[in-house]
């Protein structure tokens, strides 16, 4: 299965193919034994050589047949941050999916030894630098892991494994010529041969020159893509001056041609971005004169740096290390001369003991490694150029700095030069009287102490972003009259704030404020509003009683929050506006004089005083003109509401629906199958619910989730049943009677046989267009869930396992035959709690499919993957998922099965399936081998699998 396609981060290179060479290969017959006994297997090598790629190819490729697993990554950075308890402590708790916290690492309790030996776990741990730090690790190996288990330990120092007793050690050799050509040329020149002109015998060179270094054939294949012959030839020859270059030098390159902003953008990610957003850091090296977009997109090109999906900038290790070591050279060179700052020692000696020099260009210190901080009067004034200063959380979630002592000078002078300031947890109430640098683009300091950051304006006219998110002391916000191309304020969660600064709204760049969370404040008022805004998120703020706020008319697809506020009526200053992209708000009468086409979504929310009956309110309020064309509509936490009234019915335009914790709601209305527009139906934690009634024809998709005392599901099906995709899911709906239970499986069939008596083209595998962002479902396939009821399943099905994740079986000799449909039982007891909080943003996470391999008595082989996601994430609202009993999981693949079926049923002559064909030698086998995971974790264990045949009706 294709693990890359779920988005697992430690994945990133691990689909290089090149990699299943002969060291792939004896790592790999390890995994595939049958050895009950437990093996630690040490796979040790230089850097960029392709140890964490192996080891991650083979989790990638293994896990899904371990009860428990985990790859830790980047555990010699992990221990230089934060130490061995958490690292420890990180590793049980990703085995046994809970928050575990050890104090002392040397004892471990019996239950959590028993738990441990009772499970089969995969293990790696990489790139370990102290036989020490393995030990101790690796206390969870032998003695404490279950029969079969296997711990992958990758290294670059061979006597970290020598010193323990590793079973088996693998040293990483470097690729050999066949397959280094191919990475190579799959660089230069996007194919996997070089092309047949004078570049042929240019590439055998350039390869030879990277000595087979994944890392490096990549980054010179990257380097010399679209350059001529003479400048391949220029290239080669400068590098055969120097034989013996070890694989920096081939690296540096890469370097050499950049031109010097490009340098500085390098050297600024090495030493100080690594991990940071894009946007953000485009935005501070924009900043700066570097021309951010243009060098980030290069030094992408000449593969020095990767963008992850989540839109981080990432580099690796070997190549930050490169550039680390460039700017060591430039204190070799020029004494005094480093340009960046990063080793805690160093940056605490230069602060405390005036140090700096007018060389220095940025400082980043990690908080977590020093609990002494003393800057003193002079420690900025020596650093004229210093553009970059960060004192972060090296964790990453701000408020976990401890510090033993911080002395800060009263008069704290800060260079003009400086374009970014971070300070994680900035520990004082107050901060010293600070002159602010008017060049600044960003000022971040969440979760800070501060209860006041500056006394009256300050003049920063180059100010972009201010984050002081989380700053539970902060009572005065900061006037920002003298910040006219201030973009972005983050108040969030700043808990004791009463008001913001009516300064904000008279910003005209001002594009985003987030002030939810913001339990103490009152009012949001201004007779100013920025033209250029276009979020305000102002929800969970008990005590917001006015918006007074003069939005223009014309400013449309504005995101407005005010759910969860003390506000009873719409304010008047918005009564005019049209086509907002979202508006949220509590349950009032008042949103009857809104007007047609106001929101594309509104979000609706319990009122704070419940005086009234909102269910009422509700049947009034809905068939007014604001609701007909709403094209989504969510109730979250509404927990005064009793029923959904049947007035939802007239809602023409309504397409998704959301009912999230309307905890007192019990049915839904039958109406519902009125809507003819809506595809999208989730119904999420509403612990009373226990009928849901026939839905519409047009519904695409239903999710329902952790409803408790749901009974009755009269059907899912609609008349006539759609023709394309759907997603029906019952998660945690473990109280549905017999009667439903049978007639969600009936559904299923149903729609699976009508979509094989209505088959599609083919055109729209290739030009589905992309509907909602939340659609789980192909065009072509459908997918069902729900939790396991009795045997009425093993009923429906024709072939069926329990002993293991795979089967083979001939197909039937049936000239109707045209498919199967899939099906597997996911575990509770192995399929552990996702304990993550999950966000809209954060699309798959539970994958599954099948590989399918037919083969044929005339010699014909096939294979077809179906694969799939499922999502779980709820617009912008955050929850859990913890999966309560065994779930059946079933599917339909159309494209999978015509890929199958095609040599069975167009053969001719010689197909089981041909009139013509002797039907006592022409057979074909199918082997199924089916998969299941969460994203990240790879928890789900199938416990049972089977498909049914599907014929076509006559």
């Amino acid at each position: 299965m294709d693990l890359q396609k779920l988005n697992l981060d430690y994945t990133n290179e691990a689909k290089d193919s090149f990699v299943r060479d002969q060291n792939y290969a004896r790592i790999e017959s390890l995994l595939r034994s049958q050895s009950k006994e437990v093996q630690i297997i040490g796979v040790w090598g230089m850097g960029g050589i392709g140890k964490t790629t192996i080891a991650a190819t083979i989790f990638e490729e293994f896990s899904i047949k371990y009860e428990i697993r985990c790859f830790l990554a980047n555990v010699r950075e992990e221990l230089s941050r934060h130490g061995f308890e958490y690292i420890f402590n990180k590793l049980l708790s990703v085995l046994l999916q809970e928050d575990i916290h050890i104090d002392t690492p040397t004892t471990i309790s019996s239950t959590i030894m028993s738990r441990l030996r009772h499970k089969k776990a995969l293990i790696v741990l990489d790139d370990v630098n102290s036989s020490d730090l393995l030990d101790n690790l690796l206390r969870v190996g032998h003695d404490y892991l279950g029969v079969g288990s296997r711990v992958i330990v990758t290294t670059r120092d061979k006597h970290v494994l020598t010193s323990r007793a590793v079973d088996q050690i693998f040293e990483v050799k470097e690729m050999n010529y066949h397959n280094s050509l191919k990475l190579f040329s799959l660089n230069a020149f996007n194919k996997i041969h070089p092309p047949e002109n004078g570049f042929q015998e240019l590439s055998k060179r350039a390869v030879a020159y990277a000595k087979g270094i994944p890392l490096a054939l990549k980054v010179l294949g990257s380097f010399l893509s679209s350059k001529s012959e003479n400048e391949w030839e220029s290239i080669l020859t400068k590098l055969k001056r120097t034989p013996n270059a070890n694989v920096h030098k081939v690296l540096r390159l890469s370097y050499d041609e950049l031109d010097d902003a490009e340098k500085n953008i390098f050297l600024d990610i090495a030493c100080f971005f690594k991990g940071q957003e894009r946007d953000k850091v485009i935005m501070i090296l924009n900043a700066c004169g570097f021309h951010a977009n243009t060098g980030i997109r290069n030094l992408l090109n000449k593969a020095l740096i990767t963008i992850t999906q989540t839109k981080r900038i990432q580099m690796h290790d070997l190549i930050q290390e490169m550039g680390q070591e460039i700017v060591f050279e430039e204190s070799v060179k020029i004494p005094k001369g480093q340009t960046r700052l990063w080793n805690p020692d160093e940056v605490c000696d230069v602060l405390k003991n005036d140090k700096g020099t007018d060389a220095i260009e940025s400082i980043f210190l990690d908080m977590t490694q020093t609990t002494d901080l003393h800057i003193s009067s002079n420690a900025f004034r020596k650093m004229p150029n210093l553009r970059l200063l960060a004192f972060a959380d090296g964790t990453g979630h701000g408020g976990k700095i401890i510090n033993n002592s911080l002395y800060l000078p009263s008069n704290l002078e800060l260079p003009d030069s400086l374009r970014y300031i971070q300070w994680d947890g900035y520990p004082l109430k107050s901060l010293p009287s600070i002159c602010w640098p008017n060049k600044l683009v960003e000022i971040s300091m969440p979760y800070s102490n501060v209860e006041k950051l500056w006394d009256g304006a300050q003049n920063l006219p180059s100010l972009e972003i201010i984050d002081l998110r989380g700053s539970k002391r902060l009572i005065e916000c900061p006037n920002f009259s003298a910040t006219p191309n201030l973009k972005e304020v983050w108040l969030n969660y700043c808990e004791s704030l009463p008001h913001v600064h009516p300064s904000i709204f008279y910003l005209e760049k001002l594009e985003f404020l987030a002030v939810y969370g913001c339990k103490e404040l009152t009012s949001l008022c201004s007779s100013n509003f920025s033209p250029s805004l276009h979020t305000v998120v102002a929800y969970d703020c008990p005590n917001l009683q006015e918006f007074s706020i003069p939005i223009l008319a014309d400013h449309s697809e504005i995101h407005l929050h005010l759910r969860s506020t003390a506000l009873k009526t719409i304010p008047s200053s918005i009564f005019h506006l049209k086509d907002l992209q979202h508006f949220s708000f509590p349950i009032s009468e008042s949103l009857m004089d809104l007007p047609l086409n106001f929101a594309f979504q509104i979000t609706l929310s319990d009122p704070i005083e419940h005086k009234y009956d909102t269910s009422s309110t509700l049947h009034r309020v809905l068939p007014s003109p604001v609701f007909q064309s709403v094209v989504r509509l969510v109730f979250d936490n509404c927990c005064s509401l009793t029923e959904i009234p049947d007035s939802i019915s007239l809602l023409s335009s309504l397409q998704h629906l959301n009912i999230h914790s309307c905890t007192n709601v019990i049915t839904l209305p039958e109406s519902l199958k009125c809507l003819p527009q809506l595809e999208v139906l989730n119904i999420f934690q509403c612990h009373m619910l226990e009928l849901i009634p026939v839905l519409p024809p047009s519904l695409k998709r239903l999710r329902v989730w952790d409803c408790d005392l749901l009974k009755t599901v009269l059907s899912t099906i609609s008349e006539p049943p759609r023709k394309d995709e759907a997603t029906f899911l019952f998660l945690n709906c473990n109280n549905l009677d017999e009667d439903s239970h049978a007639i969600i499986l009936k559904d299923v069939i149903l729609r699976t046989e009508h979509v094989v008596a209505s088959p599609s083209s083919g055109e729209e595998f290739e030009n589905q267009e992309e509907g909602f962002f939340d659609c789980d479902a192909k065009f072509g396939e459908i997918c069902y869930l729900l939790p396991v009821r009795g045997s009425n399943i093993h009923d429906l099905f024709d072939v069926h396992s329990a002993e293991a994740y795979s089967f083979s079986v001939e197909l039937p000799q049936d000239s109707n035959l045209v498919g199967f449909l899939f099906f597997i039982v996911l575990s509770q007891e192995q399929w552990c709690a996702i304990e993550e909080q999950i966000g809209y943003d954060i699309r798959e996470i539970l994958g599954f499919g099948c590989e399918c391999y037919l083969e044929t008595s005339w010699g014909e082989k096939v294979h077809a993957e179906s694969l799939s996601l499922l999502q779980w994430h709820w617009d912008q609202l955050y929850h859990n998922v913890d999966i309560t009993s065994d779930h059946a999981l079933l599917w339909y693949d159309e494209k999978c099965c015509k890929k199958i079926m095609e040599p069975v049923r167009g053969t001719e002559g010689k197909g089981i399936n041909d009139e013509k064909g002797s039907t006592g030698n022409n057979n074909a086998n199918l082997t199924l081998e089916f998969f299941a995971g969460v994203v990240n974790k790879l928890d789900a264990v199938i416990q049972e699998c089977g498909i049914r045949w599907i014929y076509q009706t006559v």
